[in-house]
């Protein structure tokens, strides 16, 4: 891989930086509200250079989603190819990281997942299309992972798609939750191991 020119390196934090103020105000004033002369403003750049590198919030926001959306998927898929790793200790890691990763960018989980409806629908109905799809890759790594404990025995056989999906759901709400609560990492990871015991042994005596 060639190394970056300093011009490239420039272009590069400078995006970032103006992602990172856009967020900041997203988050603060909601999508619709958010004009491209608040962040020029906030982010202490003309808008002319605002406009080199975005033509509008669209394109920002739908940046600031997808690239998210990839980092996540890119976590999960790295826990599916840990060799040392049994399938059970996989899943439990993907439900941590999701958790993990949730709180760490709680801002863009937040406005995405708050305001999906009212934009993507009108504005940005390729977003959502573009987002459903990585999630579909992410069922499909959990779907390995349970053919692959159905395989060596160490899950029942039930169809893997179907245990694949209920995870997905179950992973995303409890990762959802863990931006509302009052919770420290010990116990938020307290809490998720109980909602995989559940999931895992079932409630039943």
């Amino acid at each position: 891989m060639e190394e970056l020119t300093r011009i490239e390196r420039d272009d590069l934090r400078k995006r970032k930086e103006i992602l990172e103020t856009a967020l900041a105000i997203f988050a603060s004033n909601g999508f619709h509200s958010t004009t491209m002369a608040l962040i020029s403003k906030a982010s202490q750049y003309p808008l002319g250079t605002i406009y080199k590198y975005f033509p509008g919030k669209k394109e920002m926001y739908h940046d600031l989603v997808i690239n998210r959306v990839h980092d996540l998927g890119q976590i999960l898929f790295e826990i599916s190819q840990n060799q040392e790793m049994t399938v059970c200790d996989k899943l439990k890691a993907s439900l941590f990281a999701q958790a993990d990763f949730y709180k760490t960018n709680r801002d863009v989980v937040r406005i995405y997942i708050s305001e999906r409806n009212n934009i993507d629908a009108v504005n940005m109905p390729k977003l959502n299309e573009k987002v459903n799809k990585l999630h579909e890759k992410m069922v499909r790594l959990f779907k390995d992972m349970f053919e692959q404990g159905v395989a060596q025995a160490e899950f029942k056989s039930y169809p893997s798609q179907d245990m694949a999906t209920l995870f997905s759901d179950i992973a995303h709400s409890a990762a959802w939750a863990s931006l509302f609560r009052d919770e420290d990492e010990i116990e938020m990871k307290e809490r998720l191991s109980l909602i995989f015991d559940m999931f895992t042994n079932g409630i039943l005596k």
